[in-house]
């Protein structure tokens, strides 16, 4: 089975699960809600509008870093909470 270019999101989306399965590979939808706005150290919400996540409480870090480890603190814990790990300095890069 072949996924089209024009096909559309959903196609697509069944495309790939279906050749994860045939490789014995499960997909699960799970629940991502306010992964990018809860704070994980004081559990307040606010919307995020720059690149930083801010706290007032101190808590600060990159949205997207915020984000992944709030969701894989969630699936791992059940509930969004502090996930510390290390990472190597990150380059942005800027298209011209």
């Amino acid at each position: 089975m072949e996924c089209e270019k024009g096909e559309g999101r959903v196609q697509k989306v069944n495309c790939r699960r279906y050749k994860l399965e045939v490789e014995g590979i499960k997909i699960e939808k799970q629940d991502e809600s306010y992964t990018t706005q809860q704070c994980p150290c004081c559990t307040k919400r606010k919307r995020v509008s720059s690149r930083i996540y801010k706290c007032k409480y101190g808590y600060e870090r990159h949205r997207d870093i915020h984000d992944a480890s709030n969701f894989f603190a969630k699936m791992v814990y059940g509930e969004i909470s502090p996930f510390e790990f290390e990472l190597k300095t990150t380059t942005y890069l800027r298209l011209a």
